[in-house]
């Protein structure tokens, strides 16, 4: 797949939207109040917040080009279930045609789930109090994910990460000198490891992602879940607190650790593999970048940086 001309062909979708149709599409799809309609997002997928019965949802709207209608299925049937599981993810909400996902005029999709009350983790990524719950969050999704079979009625496979790696070998080889050398050598690395604890995951679980409403980290945004080793999903939660000095990185790590393996039992070994995780996911993230056209200055230093955990 050429994720480059997916992402253009993306861009140009979301820019052709016409947003005066969202009111009435709130008020007749989920039975929403039209007037509370309010752009959040217009990146990734675009997002409206709206009311109805006095409650908050989140209305995601992108391109069958971006996600197809089997693909998008699968993952709502995914979320569904974790949700069904009491795993605290921000919850999906039915259309009034008892539909979650909504097949628009001109190809777009539509879904909506709960507001999950609380703030965005990122304004709480210096209070330690708050790691051990957000990683026993993470082991719980983890640990449902185990039991999860999808549904073989939807004729979609999630990807592993491995599929995505090769896709960005292209991009990578016309970059420098050096991120080539990294590519290769975690290339190698990736070939030599376990194939145990390896799993659906959430696959973007960044601190953005997640909501913590003072008690419980919920997660939000399942927009690419993948195969991968669990690992990736605590490398990808840490991967922000990179700059940090080692002692305050590891305090860090260790409660988030704490709280996952409460929750969900993998093997010690992962831990001391986090530093490759991080750089890896970095690697990804930049040639992700390069394929879609631009320079990606922040992803390249996480690419070419090896940070100790």
């Amino acid at each position: 797949m050429d994720y480059g001309q997916v992402a253009s062909d993306w861009q140009r979708a979301r820019d052709s939207f016409s947003y005066e149709i969202v009111p009435a599409l709130i008020r007749d799809l989920w039975g929403g109040e039209p007037e509370s309609a309010r752009l959040i997002s217009k990146d990734y997928n675009i997002v409206f917040r709206f009311e109805a019965g006095g409650a908050g949802f989140y209305l995601r709207i992108c391109h069958s080009v971006l996600h197809s209608l089997p693909e998008a299925r699968q993952v709502m049937h995914f979320l569904r279930f974790l949700a069904a599981e009491k795993v605290p993810v921000g919850a999906p909400a039915a259309s009034l045609n008892g539909q979650y996902i909504e097949l628009l005029d001109g190809g777009y999709l539509g879904a909506a789930q709960r507001e999950a009350p609380g703030v965005e983790m990122s304004q709480h990524l210096l209070d330690r109090s708050v790691y051990e719950a957000w990683g026993r969050s993470l082991g719980l999704l983890h640990a449902a994910s185990r039991r999860y079979q999808p549904d073989p009625a939807i004729p979609y496979q999630f990807l592993s990460v491995q599929d995505f790696w090769k896709t960005i070998e292209p991009a990578i080889g016309a970059a420098s000198r050096e991120l080539q050398r990294v590519y290769a050598e975690l290339t190698a690395w990736m070939e030599r490891l376990p194939g145990h604890d390896y799993g659906l995951i959430h696959g973007d679980y960044r601190p953005g992602n997640v909501i913590w409403d003072g008690t419980t980290a919920r997660t939000i945004d399942f927009d690419e879940p993948n195969r991968h080793w669990y690992i990736a999903d605590v490398a990808r939660a840490l991967m922000e607190l990179s700059d940090l000095p080692f002692a305050e990185r590891r305090t860090y790590r260790d409660a988030f650790v704490a709280g996952y393996l409460g929750e969900h039992e993998i093997d010690a070994f992962w831990v001391g593999h986090l530093p490759q995780f991080c750089q890896h996911r970095g690697v990804l993230m930049h040639g992700w970048t390069l394929q879609e056209g631009g320079s990606g200055g922040g992803s390249l230093e996480w690419a070419l940086r090896r940070v100790g955990w």
